[in-house]
This record gives structure tokens, sequence and C-alpha cells, in this order.
């Protein structure tokens, strides 16, 4: 694999790019702790993009009797297409607990700051931003996947409980393209409500390797 693309998205800030098909794009944890929100499009059609309930529940297992939908995705497995399509498949994570990541609540943005009296972006804003040159408009963003995000369900106290993030320094996650994509990516602001960050924000490292 050489490298043939890398970049680094500044702390709460917006990025995109597109990863052709057979690409490994790696984006890594810098200075750990940090969530990346990331949406993904089919580069062709943009109106096909990620649905992370077909990502969990539309695979097939070796046993069919051991069928169920999943709660988290981890390597080898895809993200799923609203044309229920792999749009990319995980390859590898270093974290050591595999698949603690958020696939259920929607990202920030300005209407949530905006309640608690806070007048700034969120990642919705950064990736809307980041994808418009590609003619993807705000509300065609799709929920996202969010990296690195470590969240659980109380079912005792019906709620989301976010906790801090389980990323090192240097920690990354890596996936294969399996049709181009355009891919669009946040540094999560949010330093204020939550432990999501740790109450900050850091740079993550884009890369993108193809096969010699």
């Amino acid at each position: 694999m050489r490298l043939i693309h890398e970049h680094v998205v500044p702390p709460k800030g917006g990025y995109a790019l597109v990863v052709e098909k057979g690409d490994h794009m790696r984006i890594t944890n810098i200075e750990g702790t940090q969530v990346v929100d990331m949406a993904v499009f089919n580069a062709e059609n943009p109106r096909e993009k990620l649905s992370n309930a077909w990502s969990r529940s539309r695979y097939i297992p070796e046993d069919l009797s051991k069928y169920k939908p999943r709660d988290r995705l981890l390597p080898g497995d895809n993200l799923m297409s609203t044309g229920c399509r792999p749009l990319m498949t995980i390859i590898e994570e270093t974290a050591e607990e595999k698949g603690v990541h958020n696939l259920y609540n929607r990202m920030c943005n300005r209407f949530l700051y905006k309640v608690f009296g806070m007048e700034k972006d969120g990642c919705a804003e950064n990736i809307a931003r980041a994808v418009e040159p590609y003619g993807v408009a705000y509300e065609d963003i799709p929920d996202t996947m969010d990296l690195f995000m470590n969240v659980y369900r109380d079912m005792d106290g019906e709620q989301w409980v976010y906790l801090r993030p389980i990323t090192k320094p240097g920690d990354y996650i890596e996936f294969r393209a399996e049709m181009d994509c355009l891919v669009g990516m946040s540094n999560c602001p949010e330093d204020t409500l939550s432990d999501t960050n740790c109450r900050t924000s850091a740079p993550t490292r884009v890369e993108v390797f193809r096969p010699d």
C-alpha cells in the first residue's frame, strides 16, 4: 500500500474527500479521545448514502440461525448504503475494545447548542460546508457514524449516556472503499455539555492508501 493522500483536520473543523474503490482510508486520533462524525455517500450518486440501521442489520452470517440485528460494527463489517449496498468495509481498528462508535444518535448542530444558550456550529454544519462543493445539500446529509464515540443505553434511566472516548493517541480505524465514496467528516466541537470529547477538541489525521 502506498500513501496517496494525507490531511490533518483541525480541532472543531470539517473535511471532505473522495475515496476511490479499492483504496483504504485511515482516520487517526492524533491526541486520542476525539470523536469524528463521518457521513459517506456514493460519489457517483450522493442520493445513495450511509444507513446506520442497515449497516447493523443487513449482513449474512455464516450460520443464519445466529442472525441478529447488531448493536455495533466490527472489523470485517460493511457500512451499508440506503440502497442496501456496501459503501465501505471496516478493515482494522486499534482501540483495545473494538466497535466503540455511535450508530444511533444524530450529530450535534446549531439547534442543539442554541437550546443550551450557545451560538456555535456543530458537526452538521461542519460536514455541510465540506460536502457543499460536491453538490450535497445540508438536508441530504445522513445520520453519521460517530467514530470513537463511547455511548451506551441506560435502560433503567431511559437515556443515552456519553462517556469519555477510549482511544489513545495514535489509535485509528481503517476502511476499504467498495465503490467510489464521498466522505464528509467533522472533528466534533462538543466541549461543554458532556464528556464526548473529554471537553476539548483535537486534530485528526486522514490518510488514503492505494494497493500497489
